[in-house]
């Protein structure tokens, strides 16, 4: 099989730590975050990335001493060649007054690191993708721990809606959010009487609510579906989430869930499945609802174990200032009969990796899509840890499928367009009574239909 280049490579976000590039493309819709994946307690999957350390001196010698296409630092740490053309000349004299005028006339007297920090800050944040963004220390840590797959919060998964608001996307069974009355779709005013009503990434809430294992915190919500606006004081615990679970639903059909696609993953899906098969079951239906992502590799392995011999994806991208197209391929060897066929649950928080995984198996003319149109996320990012604890995460490929589809800002039209009831939409997944899932429902009804699949 053909790996990634970086191992690490995040195709989300994501789940994302958002930044101030909000909007995602000219779609209207607001993107999660960065890998589109934040839990509360937290567990944001931003991957680990491809690692660089910049030593990054101070730039502004060569900058405020002459019109120079070549920006070299005093500290000699870095150099930048830029091309000595007119448009830059003019651009290196437009920034030279910008700093001059915030230099001189800024209410506060910053140092010159402070000044470059901004410039850093800034560059990666003006970029066109809104994947593509500056991750401060608090940020970049929030990340790192979320990535070790246990968390102090509340047990709650939020990201971004459609009106920019944070909001609750799933509730953790028997976590303290759970045991407090919180539920899908409330949305986030205040904690500890901070407001986060203009918050710009989700992670800056996640670090308010973290804390120490045993206080408590003060959220403000307001609940669409009263039109109530509600306190809750929660009681922080350690959360150790699973990321996969699995079941027989009858006879015939297995049932696999997975939140994210995290570290390991891979390893826990194809033993989920293998036990599914010794129990009997010759078709799966896959809940990737509200899974907005994570490790390329994770989802390249499962599609590699469910897969005869082909094209997973095809990515375009640049690295080191070469323009690259590769492509990722699973091998002849399978893990699952060919006869074997899927029904995959999505909705509009499914993102990245698993629009990934949905949008290849039906290329494939193995999985049958059912629910909402998906978040639309068809890039990687890599993450670039710098010297002092900050990071940076940068758009570095487009990701296309088997029949040549690019869903970047698009997202993925299900065959079979279906909505929770009304009374189902406040619930979290494992909430949901077999009476209310009428998505799952339909995927059971699809899946008795194909050959092979029984009688319940």
């Amino acid at each position: 099989m053909t790996q990634p280049e970086h191992e690490n490579t995040s195709l989300d976000e994501q789940r994302s730590t958002g930044s101030s590039h909000r909007r995602h493309g000219s779609t209207g819709r607001y993107v999660l975050t960065v890998l589109i994946t934040m839990i509360l307690t937290f567990a944001l999957t931003i991957s680990g990335g491809f690692v660089i350390y910049l030593a990054i001196g101070n730039p502004l010698a060569g900058l405020m001493t002459k019109l120079s296409p070549s920006l070299t630092s005093g500290a000699a740490d870095l150099t930048l060649d830029l091309s000595d053309d007119e448009a830059t000349r003019l651009a290196i004299a437009k920034f030279k007054a910008i700093y001059s005028d915030i230099d001189q006339n800024y209410y506060k007297d910053l140092s010159d690191a402070e000044m470059v920090e901004a410039m850093a800050r800034g560059l990666v944040n003006e970029m066109d993708s809104p994947y593509t963004m500056y991750l401060g220390v608090e940020q970049t840590q929030e990340i790192a721990d979320s990535m070790a797959g246990n968390y102090v919060g509340i047990g709650a998964i939020v990201a971004f809606n459609a009106n920019g608001i944070v909001e609750i996307t799933e509730v953790i069974p028997e976590s303290p959010a759970e045991s407090a009355g919180i539920q899908v779709g409330d949305l986030f005013m205040a904690v500890d009487d901070k407001s986060v009503e203009a918050v710009q990434t989700v992670t800056d809430v996640a670090i308010l609510v973290r804390g120490v294992e045993g206080t408590e915190v003060a959220l403000k919500m307001y609940r669409p579906a009263t039109h109530e606006t509600l306190t809750f004081n929660v009681m922080r615990k350690r959360i150790v989430s699973a990321s996969i679970s699995h079941k027989m639903l009858n006879g015939t059909i297995g049932y696999v869930r997975m939140s994210e696609f995290s570290s390991g993953l891979a390893d826990q899906f194809r033993l989920a499945v293998d036990e599914l098969q010794a129990q009997g079951a010759v078709n799966i239906v896959f809940d990737l609802r509200n899974n907005s992502g994570g490790l390329a590799t994770e989802v390249i392995d499962m599609l590699d174990y469910l897969l005869p011999e082909g094209e997973i994806a095809r990515i375009e991208g640049r690295s080191k200032g070469i323009p690259f197209n590769e492509k990722w391929t699973s091998d002849k060897s399978q893990g699952v009969p060919p006869t074997m066929r899927y029904a995959i649950l999505v909705n509009e928080f499914t993102a990245s990796a698993s629009e990934l995984f949905s949008g290849c198996l039906r290329d494939y003319d193995l999985a049958e899509l059912i629910g909402e149109q998906t978040f639309g996320k068809g890039s990687g990012t890599l993450t670039y840890n710098l010297d002092d604890g900050s990071s940076i995460n940068v758009t570095n490929f487009l990701y296309y499928l088997p029949d040549g589809d690019c869903i970047e800002g698009e997202g993925i039209t299900p065959d079979q367009e279906l909505s929770l009831p009304e009374a189902a939409r406040y619930k979290s997944i494992p909430q949901l009574t077999v009476q209310e899932d009428n998505q799952l429902a339909a995927a059971i009804d699809y899946l008795l239909t194909q050959s092979g699949a029984g009688q319940s």
